[in-house]
This record gives structure tokens, C-alpha cells and sequence, in this order.
């Protein structure tokens, strides 16, 4: 019997007592400011002028030593379905399921965190929030939160076992198969973003980051198909 408590106390002492949720975020009441301003295009020359833009994704694999490590849940979906041609209202919960903190970036507006000179470059934290279809993962919907160490209250801290609740609205960026029911997938990417304007335009250098993925259930639910699907012409014979 004494062994038996003691391992009962052992397995309360793994779980953390810190386990809560720690923020929410609303993104449907919430206009996001995601525009970025760039300098002034050049005089043209010769009828020539303008910018340009560009940019750059720096890419590396998951290390499943790594302490830090995110698993994303759909808690709530719209009960009377889902149209795909629309926006549609999630929440997400973004639990922290690694053994170390991880501080991630809870602004809505990434206009903020750009410096008032718009000659100046920086660099931000995005994390997007991904919904997937089971049946085609090329059919996602995601949104964007953005934050800087250098901006106060634009990140905050994971500890083990706490969680940020995300309400937004998304829409599917391709239609999936038809189907009576669609499975939704909840997904993040997490990503180091340095901006740099040019005369006229801009170009943006992407590093994804890697925190570990807890694989997370997808969610069930009806698909209304109130897209009009073409008449069939009739054949000639």
C-alpha cells in the first residue's frame, strides 16, 4: 500500500502545478494592422523607376531533444458547420507540451513593431495558427500573431503545461474534396522574420523555427457546400 501512494504522490509531483491558462486572444473582434511601410521609390530614369520585393525561407528540421514543444488544439468550431468559401470563426488552444518555457508572440498588429524611420530594418517572431484539411492539406486556413523582445507585451512566456487561447475567423486559402463531413487539423508554424526596405519596396528573410509538434486530433465537421456546382452542357450528337 505504501508503495502504492508513494508512486501516487510521484505521478501529482510530474504533473505542473502551473497548468492554466494564461492569456486570450480575440482576433474576430480584432482589425489586424499587418501593413508595412517601405521608403519612397527612386525618380525614374529613362521612364524607368520603382521597387522591388523579395524574399528569402531559411529552413532546418525538427530535434526531438529539444525541449521545447507546442501542441495546437481546435476546442471550438462552429456546431452548424463549416462553409469553405467562407470565413469561419476557431479557437485554438496553444498548449505548451514541452519540458521548458517558450515565449511566443501574442500581437495581433505587426505594424507596431515596425520602427517609425521606414529606411530601418527589423526583425519579429510570427506565429501562425493552421487548420488543415485531413482530405487535402493543401486546403488551410491560418492567422498570424507577431511580437519583438524590444516591444513590451507583444510576447509572452509558456511555462510547461500553460496555454494561450486564440479566437480568430479564417477562411480556406483552396476548396477541399466534396464531401459530406471535413477533418480539420490543427497545426503551427513558428518563424524569426528579419524586414528589409529598399527605396520603393522591400524583402523579408524567413528562418523557421522548430519547436517539437505534439500531434494533435483532428475535428469533425459538416461541410455546407453552398458553392453552385456548374450545370452539365448537354452532349451533341
Amino acid at each position: 500500500m505504501g508503495r502504492v501512494f508513494h508512486a501516487v504522490l510521484l505521478l501529482m509531483a510530474a504533473i505542473p502545478v502551473s497548468a492554466q491558462q494564461i492569456a486570450f486572444i480575440d482576433l474576430v473582434s480584432t482589425s489586424q494592422r499587418i501593413e508595412l511601410r517601405h521608403p519612397p521609390a527612386p525618380p525614374a530614369v529613362n521612364g524607368y523607376g520603382g521597387g522591388y520585393g523579395g524574399g528569402s525561407i531559411g529552413d532546418g528540421a525538427p530535434d526531438i531533444r529539444d525541449p521545447h514543444a507546442l501542441g495546437i488544439y481546435l476546442d471550438a468550431v462552429d456546431p452548424h458547420g463549416v462553409d469553405p468559401t467562407l470565413p469561419f470563426e476557431v479557437e485554438f488552444k496553444v498548449l505548451n507540451t514541452g519540458s521548458a518555457a517558450i515565449e511566443l508572440p501574442v500581437s495581433p498588429h505587426l505594424s507596431d513593431l515596425q520602427p517609425s524611420d521606414s529606411s530601418k530594418e527589423f526583425t519579429y517572431l510570427s506565429l501562425a495558427l493552421v487548420v488543415a484539411t485531413a482530405e487535402d492539406p493543401r486546403s488551410i486556413g491560418y492567422v498570424e500573431l507577431y511580437g519583438a523582445p524590444d516591444h513590451e507585451g507583444t510576447m509572452r512566456v509558456l511555462k510547461p503545461g500553460e496555454w494561450l487561447r486564440v479566437e480568430a475567423k479564417l477562411k480556406m486559402q483552396a476548396l477541399p474534396p466534396a464531401s459530406d463531413t471535413l477533418h480539420l487539423q490543427p497545426g503551427f508554424w513558428l518563424r524569426s522574420n528579419k524586414y528589409i526596405p529598399h527605396p520603393g519596396g522591400s524583402s523579408c528573410q524567413i528562418n523557421n523555427l522548430y519547436p517539437n509538434a505534439t500531434k494533435t486530433p483532428p475535428v469533425e465537421v459538416r461541410w455546407l457546400r453552398s458553392v453552385v456546382q456548374p450545370s452539365k452542357q448537354p452532349s451533341m450528337r
